[in-house]
């Protein structure tokens, strides 16, 4: 595979993410009770650990520092990327729930 295809196929794979947190965002703004949702933060939590796991074998299957090194950065990246949509999460219920509040 050339450099080009390695870059074509990276970035497929941060469309294919965006899309999926998107849809994420969606079903959580949509579920219609507390048990939907608890369900899909466990979902997504466990997403987290399987990741995690991923990030944590790559880093302890080499000696190399500069592969170790990189691996950090892949994992704080994709926590980083996982907070913000947890706290995007977040923000959309606040406002959902103040406004059912404020019509009350």
């Amino acid at each position: 595979m050339g450099s080009d295809e390695t870059q074509q196929a990276w970035n497929r794979f941060e469309a294919d993410i965006k899309s999926v947190a998107g849809e994420l965002r969606r079903h959580y703004r949509d579920a219609d009770d507390d048990q939907r949702k608890a369900e899909l933060n466990r979902s997504l939590e466990q997403l987290r650990q399987a990741a995690d796991a991923v990030f944590t074998s790559l880093e302890t299957a080499t000696r190399d520092p500069e592969v170790r090194a990189k691996t950090k950065q892949a994992t704080r990246s994709f926590g980083s990327a996982l907070g913000e949509t947890f706290r995007e999460l977040g923000e959309g219920v606040d406002r959902v729930i103040r406004k059912a509040s404020a019509s009350k």
